[in-house]
């Protein structure tokens, strides 16, 4: 395991902790050639998810591996997260571009109450003051993915009140090689990835290429580009150095509109907003120095800075006729024209919509910057008590520029300027986490963090109601601050009781500072909103039998407290207008368990394990308020992922996986009715299968594979927000070839 590993994988403590300390015992006993193996190979190259390892974590941890990801061929992140228990993955686009992630019932919109990190840098807009998800890394330049739930979240931050999660990237191969990866499927979907790289000596190199193209069932017409370049150093005696650069690039018809329930019953392809287009850009550079101080000691040092830059133009429209001259007209039949069409039938009730002569561009761009040194001491008092302590110092800086542009007609790309702001925040943030083991056997970890977010808000144009009624744009200058501050303690225990099983407990304060276009107001007043926070309760237990069983289930209970309500920009209002505090109580259990019966037995040839990961989730609900008592928005009571698995020795691979979604609801007062707009109603449960069957050479690096994705092809309602019925569900078959040169196989 290399030394990136340990501050860039899961933020569960115990793990956290070993892994630092191996890998940094690692990097400096290796030699000149450097640790080149990628850092998921090291643990988790079996087919079972093991839980061996995990003795002194105090929390649920979740490691979806290399060979998962490669058996579940999966279009995007979505794909992968599904399998883990408690989380519920909400679709908006059908391939997964943007991800919306809901941890244990929490709201999934944007990802906004999980910690989503690439490689331990995090990947929001703005972490803090915008903690949205508009940017995914492409799931084909991902080696692993650890989701950790536990009380060791307190080493990570901002926004950790449901989860972390961190997309792991592979490290340069062990000796020169390269591999290449091609793709088409159904939908146009075309994929073409290299990757060349080697370890000279004290350097080891890595560089990655792929693009992807997708038409989609509902013309997404999707360009995706992905590069991303690794090198590593070493500089000496227990001193290695990582450098990373990143470039993403993407383009689509992603829109917010979907659909109205009868154009979804009629033909749920249908794609009506014909000139919405979205283009986002992002150039990323991280660098990790890992310095070896004495025996059972070590510092790490990241630095980190990223641009995001964000265009998203959407047409204007209307549910009912306004009286306006709208430049077309979609009827409750998918049918678009002219409103001189004499083939349409438009209605007032919701069914159709009425797109306006002009469109709003949405120019946003984000910059972040932050350093954050590390440092772990291992020590002993005999040999009955142990102990381990991480310590953590993080500077971090983000500033945003957002502007509304209104064009004069719906294709333009430019426009008059509606509203125009910028804002920025620093924050700093410590954190000190101990262990300490008893006989090996018993690890009681306390830990507490300390965040302090200070931020700037200045309102450069805006627009204003005079009061006949009328709207009238004006350049200003209204500026404010608002300062945040939070203790966030955590203690988890982990004792094994014996060899094969382990209990775990903890309890943690979960944290999301406040948006800072919602802490101050557009005239400038502090709101002094205080932090969303939450009580995190967990118990659970771990079996492992050699490797042929994995268990680990663990239940919870989360009070979250002073939730922040922003108005939907989506359904109209303005950001800034109003806000509601609330609360809500969310308690259930977690399974997931593998078995392999065939090992079991003592088979050599043939693997054949079954994965079964499961959520119950009985009370996710409003606590006081109108809604007291009210069950939340898109969180599903039941969650079903089963996967069975065949490996043969001789190359031959196959896989099926079904993932069950039970019934939710769409909006926080439980309306079940559907409406004719689409925006209400409750969510039916759905099924998906999906399936994989492949074949690989050893001695050539060449394989082969065919997989499907929605094999039922039964068209579900994967949500109702921002604004209408998103259709997910479609039948997808694709295949592809895979190659690589024995030199980039570790």
């Amino acid at each position: 395991m290399t030394s990136l590993r340990v501050v860039l994988s899961s933020g569960g403590a115990g793990l956290a902790i070993v892994a630092l300390l191996a890998a940094t015992a690692s990097a400096d006993s290796s030699s000149a050639q450097g640790d080149s193996k990628p850092d998921s190979s090291s643990a988790f190259q079996t087919v079972i998810r093991s839980t061996r390892g995990l003795e002194k974590v105090p929390g649920s941890v979740a490691q979806i591996s290399r060979e998962d990801l490669r058996q579940l061929a999966p279009q995007s992140v979505s794909d992968a997260l599904r399998t883990v228990s408690g989380v519920h993955i909400v679709s908006e686009d059908g391939m997964g571009l943007r991800v919306n992630i809901g941890i244990r019932g929490l709201d999934p919109n944007r990802s906004r109450k999980v910690l989503v990190l690439e490689d331990g840098v995090p990947t929001a807009l703005n972490p803090y003051g915008v903690p949205e998800m508009y940017y995914t890394p492409a799931i084909e330049r991902v080696a692993s993915i650890d989701v950790v739930k536990g009380s060791g979240q307190i080493l990570w931050g901002p926004q950790t009140v449901g989860g972390v999660i961190n997309y792991i990237t592979p490290e340069a191969p062990a000796g020169v090689g390269a591999s290449a990866h091609v793709r088409y499927g159904s939908f146009q979907y075309v994929l073409a990835q290299l990757m060349a790289g080697g370890t000279h000596g004290p350097v080891g190199w890595r560089v990655d290429a792929l693009h992807r193209r997708f038409d989609g069932p509902r013309r997404l017409d999707l360009a995706l580009t992905d590069v991303t370049a690794k090198l590593r150093v070493q500089l000496g005696q227990g001193s290695v150095l990582r450098v990373k650069l990143s470039f993403y690039d993407e383009s689509s018809r992603a829109t917010y509109l979907g659909l109205t329930s009868p154009q979804f019953a009629l033909d749920p392809t249908i794609s009506v907003a014909m000139h919405d287009r979205f283009q986002i850009q992002r150039y990323a550079v991280s660098a990790l120095h890992s310095l070896r101080i004495r025996e059972g000691m070590s510092v790490q040092t990241l630095v980190y800075a990223y641009q995001t830059q964000r265009e998203w133009r959407r047409q204007e429209f209307d549910r009912r006729d306004g009286g306006l001259s709208y430049e077309r007209i979609c009827d409750r039949t998918g049918h678009c024209g002219s409103p001189n069409d004499e083939a349409l039938r438009p209605d007032n009730d919701g069914g159709s919509i009425f797109f306006r002569q002009e469109s709003v561009i949405r120019n946003r761009s984000y910059q972040v910057a932050g350093i954050e040194p590390r440092l772990s001491w291992q020590w002993s008092a005999g040999t009955v008590l142990r102990g381990e302590l991480t310590a953590l110092v993080r500077l971090h800086y983000e500033r945003a520029r957002e502007q509304i542009l209104q064009t004069q007609f719906p294709s333009a790309s430019s426009g008059e300027i509606l509203d125009d702001e910028s804002r920025y925040g620093v924050a700093l943030a410590t954190a000190v986490q101990h262990r300490f083991s008893l006989w090996d056997r018993l690890h009681i970890t306390p830990g507490v963090r300390v965040e302090t977010y200070m931020s700037h808000r200045q309102i450069l144009r805006m627009r204003s109601s005079l009061s006949d009624g009328t709207t009238v744009v004006r350049d200003v200058d209204v500026q404010g601050r608002s300062l945040n501050q939070a203790l966030i303690p955590g203690l988890g225990v982990s004792t094994r009781v014996w060899r094969p099983l382990t209990l775990f407990a903890g309890v943690h304060r979960g944290y999301s500072p406040p948006r800072s276009k919602d802490a101050v107001s557009t005239s400038g007043q502090n709101l002094q909103l205080d932090a969303e926070l939450s009580w995190n309760f967990e118990l659970g237990a771990r079996i492992s039998r050699q490797s042929w069983l994995a268990v680990e289930t663990a239940g919870f209970v989360m009070d979250f407290e002073n939730q922040i309500l922003p108005p939907s920009e989506a359904a109209g209002a303005v950001s800034g207008t109003t806000f509601n505090s609330g609360r809500s109580r969310h308690a259930g259990i977690e399974w997931h368990s593998t078995f392999d019966l065939l090992d079991l037995l003592g088979s050599r040839s043939v693997n054949l394990p079954l994965s079964i990961g499961y959520t119950f989730l009985p009370l996710a609900a409003f606590v006081g308020g109108l809604s007291d008592g009210g069950r939340l928005p898109y969180a599903p009571p039941h969650l079903l992922n089963a996967q069975l698995r065949m490996q043969h020795r001789i190359g031959i691979s196959a896989q099926v996986n079904v993932s069950f979604v039970a019934a939710q609801l769409a909006d926080r007062d439980g309306t079940i009715a559907p409406s004719v707009d689409g925006l209400l109603g409750e969510i039916p449960s759905y099924t998906t299968v999906d399936a994989r069957l492949a074949y690989s050479h050893q001695r050539s690096g060449l394989s082969v594979y065919i997989a499907g994705k929605n094999l039922t092809a039964q068209t579900y309602i994967a949500s109702r927000a921002p604004a209408g019925i998103q259709p997910a569900g479609f039948l997808q078959v694709f295949g592809g070839l895979e190659w690589a040169w024995p030199g980039s196989r570790s």
